[in-house]
């Protein structure tokens, strides 16, 4: 059974499901830096790239989908270039799993008992879905905080998709 977060906040683990995942953001070196400073801002979340799923914060729980997002897509870096991953620890609540497109998306939708579900989890074109890699959204600011920033370099015979562009 998944518990919705509940409106009194627990620092007692055992209190909740809280849904907690550690999950992958990417984005280009000044904006880690910046989310590393004051925090996810889910109102500024698509502003570089594109709002599929409405304006929020954005996650993945592969690296792979994370790296995609690491340069600017107008600009590419060399594909060796050092680049930034922040890992993030968020806390899902109960979540909703969509297969479409929610672009104008402000919160989650409403759960059977009326209240707004607490996350969306984007589900992959083989589920049905219309993304290729698993998306997590999140659209409260207090649901996620940068955990740790990975500074990495694709490996010189690397065969990914981005490597191969």
């Amino acid at each position: 059974v998944t518990l919705k977060i509940s409106d009194r906040k627990s620092s007692d683990p055992s209190a909740l499901n809280l849904n907690e995942h550690f999950l992958f953001h990417g984005a280009s070196t000044d904006v880690v830096d910046e989310i590393s400073r004051g925090g996810f801002d889910p109102r500024r979340g698509g502003e570089s790239v594109g709002a599929l799923f409405g304006v929020a914060t954005y996650l993945a729980p592969n690296a792979s989908k994370a790296d995609i997002y690491t340069e600017s897509f107008s600009n590419r870096l060399p594909k060796h270039a050092e680049r930034e991953m922040i890992i993030a620890r968020a806390v899902l609540g109960e979540s909703h799993r969509t297969i479409v497109q929610m672009r104008n998306a402000t919160r989650p939708p409403s759960g059977p008992d009326g209240r707004p579900l607490d996350s969306v989890w984007a589900d992959v074109r083989g589920n049905g879905g219309v993304v290729d890699h698993l998306e997590v959204m999140l659209y409260d600011k207090g649901q996620a905080y940068p955990e740790a920033v990975v500074t990495y370099r694709h490996d010189e015979a690397c065969l990914c998709v981005e490597c191969a562009k």
